[in-house]
């Protein structure tokens, strides 16, 4: 495997990270750095920065899909309040 030069030996997660363009601004460069470093064990390929923000921003969809938040006209009371025909 050749490595980037933004890698030092025996590492593999890049040493300098930038944020990519486009980034949340609450984006950070160590935030990338440790999705780099907790994801990278499961990828083959070596991941860059801009992988390690759609890891990011796909966790940020799949958890707004989890648990709306109050300001979608949804609420933990009214997703777990019982139907018409269960009983309470």
């Amino acid at each position: 495997m050749t490595t980037r030069s933004t890698r030092q030996k025996g590492s593999s997660v890049p040493t300098s990270i930038v944020v990519p363009s486009g980034a949340p601004s609450w984006i950070t460069p160590e935030l990338l750095q440790k999705t780099l470093e907790v994801w990278q064990p499961y990828y083959e390929q070596e991941l860059i920065p801009e992988d390690a923000l759609a890891i990011i921003m796909g966790v940020g969809q799949m958890f707004a899909c989890l648990a709306p938040s109050p300001s979608d006209g949804q609420s933990h009371e009214e997703i777990c309040r019982p139907g018409s025909r269960q009983q309470p």
